[in-house]
């Protein structure tokens, strides 16, 4: 089973994006804001994707996505962020910090589950 960290300040966003993984065999990891998802990279190094929200108190996603890739580790791990931000200054610098997809929230459960298939497709 492939694990993926979920990174939302809300718990009823990440317990929505479990009820979409787990039933495909997905072993899901929750953490809060950008601090407590590089506290549970390490204690799950085996982390296949992250799926990260944009604003966060304490360290915001951008500011994850680039402290990601800049660790040999995680650089080549895919991201996809999930947000409400619309705008496209939002969307370049997500992609210019290293996501690999932006989604806006509201995303259907079967749009998120395609994307999540087909990035850890393409990453093996």
């Amino acid at each position: 089973m492939d694990k993926i960290l979920i990174v939302d300040d809300s718990p009823t966003v990440r317990t929505l994006l479990v009820h979409t993984l787990r039933p495909s065999n997905y072993t899901c990891i929750e953490a809060c804001d950008g601090f407590d998802a590089l506290e549970k990279l390490s204690l799950h190094p085996d982390i296949r994707l992250i799926i990260a929200d944009l604003n966060m108190p304490n360290m915001d996603g951008i500011e994850l996505i680039g402290t990601l890739r800049q660790d040999p580790q995680y650089c080549d791990v895919p991201i996809i962020m999930l947000t409400t931000e619309t705008g496209q200054d939002n969307r370049k610098l997500a992609h210019d910090a290293g996501a690999d997809l932006y989604l806006v929230k509201p995303s259907s459960a079967h749009m998120i589950l395609f994307k999540v298939q087909s990035l850890l497709e393409a990453d093996t």
